[in-house]
């Protein structure tokens, strides 16, 4: 008669016997012999009441409880673990300190600083929102742990979040006049780098009629019609809009998303768990930013 208590550690080598193959594979990934894997899959018959392999040949395949039993174990597993991450993260404490673009800070902070602050409430955040230049020397002298980047590649060691297109944005009555009036960063910036480029190719006139130090004052130039300018679509105003190819502006190229962390000889658990969750998030909006695309 099958038992009230199934043991995780069988249930685990199962698992690894399954996916692997053979016993003497999952042997080797929990450091057992093979003898003494076949004893816990028999182990496991006992405990369950059923056959579990049945044999192939040299080989064997799952009986139809094996199949049955596996999909359960999986979730045990993955509960298991799921459980033991979850209450030793809660112990992590100390600082971690984010620096992110403007573009980023609307939509995906939030995010991060509430799933970050309810799984690891003992640790303080510290966020930077700055020019990519300011992030990357915080970083460098050690005042941040991770920051948040953009560029046209990617560089050595960076954490790859996806690729996301540059976009002319404006007013398509603007976009007709002529030289282009634009809305411009101050140098050094990718974006402005991207659009006076493509405009150079292009043979288009342009003129620039506001340089801005911060996303605010462009987009509120944006919206007055002053001019059109170069972003991505992330974080972008409901009211400021992506101009479509029908205006006759040039194209403009992808630009990268990536992670940048402090380069030290042992990172803490908790820049870690930060990396990982930013990571999650900027994915998860990136793919988001796709599949409406589609639409």
């Amino acid at each position: 008669m099958i038992t009230d208590v199934l043991d995780l550690d069988l249930l685990r080598t199962f698992v690894l016997a399954v996916d692997a193959g053979s016993f003497a594979r999952a042997a080797e990934q929990v450091s057992r012999s093979q003898s003494a894997v076949s004893l816990q899959m028999q182990r496991l018959e006992e405990l369950t009441g059923h056959q579990l392999f049945v044999r192939q040949g040299r080989s064997w395949e799952l009986t139809a409880s094996g199949e049955l039993l596996l999909g359960y174990a999986r979730q045990l597993l993955r509960l298991n673990d799921q459980a033991v991450e979850a209450l030793s993260a809660r112990q992590l404490a100390g600082v971690v300190r984010l620096g992110m673009l403007t573009d980023f800070s609307e939509g995906s902070l939030p995010q991060v600083l509430a799933r970050f602050a309810e799984q690891h409430p003992r640790v303080q955040m510290e966020i930077t929102i700055d020019k990519q230049v300011v992030l990357q020397q915080k970083l460098q002298s050690g005042k941040l742990d991770v920051i948040v980047c953009v560029g046209a590649q990617l560089p050595a060691g960076a954490i790859s979040i996806g690729k996301v297109p540059l976009r002319w944005i404006g007013n398509k009555s603007v976009a007709q006049q002529s030289p282009l009036p634009l809305l411009l960063f101050e140098p050094p910036c990718l974006f402005r780098a991207a659009g006076l480029a493509a405009l150079e190719k292009s043979g288009m006139t342009w003129k620039p009629v506001l340089t801005a130090s911060n996303v605010a004052g462009m987009w509120a130039a944006a919206r007055a019609g002053l001019g059109i300018t170069i972003r991505t679509q992330i974080g972008l105003p409901a009211d400021c809009k992506v101009l479509p190819v029908s205006c006759g502006l040039p194209a403009l190229p992808q630009i990268y998303v990536y992670l940048l962390t402090a380069q030290r000889k042992k990172i803490n658990a908790s820049v870690l768990r930060l990396t990982e969750i930013v990571e999650e998030t900027l994915s998860s909006e990136l793919k988001n930013m796709q599949t409406s695309k589609k639409k």
